[in-house]
């Protein structure tokens, strides 16, 4: 009997092609990209400035897109069992943050320098 419930299991753990579904809408890997990247900044604007409103912040860039929070954030779990788009996606979120401030070349290079063979995702 038990080994029945190994094969059970087994099986049924093959037999599961991704760990989360694909959404029926999902932002392409270029407007995950630039979402990510305008939430970078606006963290570090948080960091700075203590009297910016974290929430109302969150709510403009989402309105800049024309974006709801459920559909960035069902994208955003998605791409993150997708550990070779996810790189992709937050290399080019970085590339977007320089363009926007050359002076964020250098501390990023910091932080990478500093965060070793971490994952994109991670760092």
């Amino acid at each position: 009997m038990k080994y029945l419930f190994y094969i059970s299991m087994i099986s049924c753990t093959l037999s599961c092609n991704e760990a989360i579904e694909k959404p029926k809408e999902l932002l392409s890997e270029d407007q995950m990209s630039e979402m990510i990247a305008d939430f970078a900044i606006n963290d570090q604007q948080y960091v700075i400035g203590t009297n910016i409103n974290s929430e109302n912040s969150t709510r403009y860039i989402l309105k800049k897109h024309k974006l709801k929070g459920e559909l960035f954030t069902k994208s955003y779990e998605y791409y993150m069992t997708k550990p070779d788009i996810i790189k992709n996606i937050l290399d080019d979120a970085q590339k977007i943050i320089i363009a926007k401030d050359p002076k964020a070349d250098g501390f990023i290079k910091k932080k990478l320098k500093e965060s070793g063979n971490l994952p994109a995702q991670a760092r």
